[in-house]
């Protein structure tokens, strides 16, 4: 059982947004409108947006591209803030464009981190990648190590989403140590959330919660709700892991809250799939498909493809609880079949358990050991798992040497191992999406 991550992605800038010299040419009107809204984005992003859009009117009636590149990228993090991608690839896509009628090149790099950004949320990771390498690049021929750290930071992210956690937590203290030269205290919570984040998937709970406790206090003292709710929900986690239901619930619904403040769809759904694991191990599976399908409807709706995935996992999770081994299979391969696409390689071995255990209650062994199969082949050093259909009948030619004991001692040690694998459960952290 696992719960949905998702990274926090550095979108925007750093500190005060009129730093840079690329911007030193935005109209001192737009400048001060983007000031106003900057100081409610993370509380209000709704109103801010509205102060951003009144700041465009601006820029295009003067005709000033500059002004006009600047604030159609600020509207796009904040639709992305909101949950609304696809406005934000828009907002993205025109400001890329006017930089690059401007000739400005590190204005080119702030849009190619954000349009990595938007990649990588919709899980095409290498088109992702190259937006980051292209958009770091730029950064470091500028001279400007502190944004060039967040291109790192949403590196960082994709290593965790394979499962390659050394060099996340390698990237991801880079992070750290460029934010804490810079003073740069926002940067400084992402990475803490991010990391700490990697510590839960790894199951290093204590470090977590201590790391999680610092970025909770400076987040309270910058007043960011949007971090707050990140860091509330991981502290969930970490109590529901330590089966301490009340307190885990206690988190999840401060953060919800939060979120349904702040109208961040992606965080609500994430925190709503995470609750509702917390109903399904209390047997209220009422509740929790009442969480599950809320949080699917954000995620398909936002075209969040591995979150998808993963609700669709507990959905699995909570009919085979139900005794639906049938229903189960069906949500279990939808869910393996886009984590194989996107070779996410720890969802792809936490659906496999939970498909084994299905066609353990079905006595459907040649499924099973298909499974089993592939979920062994997940840990091999070749890294891309193989896209087959889970459910289809396997030749003993596509399965591993160690595994081709067919007959009743698989079928017996499977059932044994049926009741033993459904009470374990996944606990994984969420990690944040910059906002810059």
């Amino acid at each position: 059982m696992f719960m949905r991550k998702c990274f926090l992605i550095w979108l925007f800038l750093s500190g005060n947004i009129f730093h840079n010299p690329a911007y030193t040419q935005v109209l001192p009107s737009v400048e001060k409108m983007l000031g106003n809204a900057e100081q409610l984005k993370n509380n209000k992003p709704a109103e801010a947006y509205r102060i951003a859009s009144h700041a465009l009117e601006i820029s295009m009636k003067t005709s000033h591209q500059p002004s006009v590149a600047l604030v159609q990228r600020y509207l796009g993090v904040l639709c992305f803030m909101m949950g609304k991608p696809e406005e934000a690839r828009l907002h993205f896509d025109t400001s890329f464009r006017l930089y690059t009628i401007l000739n400005d090149e590190l204005g080119i790099g702030y849009c190619l981190n954000n349009l990595g950004v938007i990649y990588q949320e919709t899980g095409e990771y290498d088109k992702a990648v190259s937006c980051y390498e292209k958009s770091i690049k730029i950064k470091l021929k500028h001279g400007d190590t502190a944004g060039a750290s967040g291109g790192m930071l949403n590196t960082g992210t994709i290593y965790s989403y394979m499962g390659e956690y050394l060099k996340a937590i390698r990237t991801f203290r880079k992070v750290i140590v460029i934010a804490r030269q810079s003073h740069d205290t926002t940067r400084l919570i992402d990475a803490g959330i991010n990391l700490a984040t990697v510590y839960i998937n790894e199951k290093r709970m204590d470090s977590a919660l201590i790391l999680l406790e610092n970025v909770y206090k400076l987040s309270e003292e910058t007043g960011d709700n949007y971090s707050l709710a990140y860091c509330l929900n991981n502290m969930g986690e970490i109590y529901r892991s330590r089966l301490l239901d009340s307190m885990a619930i206690r988190c999840f619904n401060r953060a919800l809250a939060i979120r349904g403040d702040i109208d961040d769809v992606a965080g609500q759904a994430t925190t709503l799939n995470n609750l509702g694991q917390v109903y399904l191990r209390q047997n209220k599976a009422g509740l929790a498909i009442d969480c599950y399908f809320q949080a699917l409807k954000y995620n398909q709706q936002l075209n969040d493809n591995r979150s998808t995935a993963i609700t669709m996992n507990s959905i699995g999770e909570l009919l085979l609880k139900q005794g639906d081994a049938e229903g189960a299979a069906a949500y279990l391969r939808s869910a393996v079949a886009i984590a194989v696409r996107l070779n996410l390689k720890q969802e792809i071995r936490e659906i496999y358990i939970n498909l084994i255990l299905c066609y353990g209650v079905l006595r459907h062994f040649d499924s099973a050991r298909r499974c089993l199969s592939l979920f062994n082949f997940s840990y091999s050093d070749s890294g891309q798992v193989r896209s087959m259909n889970p459910g289809s009948k396997a030749s003993t030619a596509s399965i591993p040497a160690p595994l081709k004991h067919s007959g009743w001692k698989f079928q017996h040690i499977l059932l044994a191992l049926t009741g033993f694998f459904s009470m374990i459960y996944f606990f994984t952290g969420q990690y944040r999406r910059s906002r810059y």
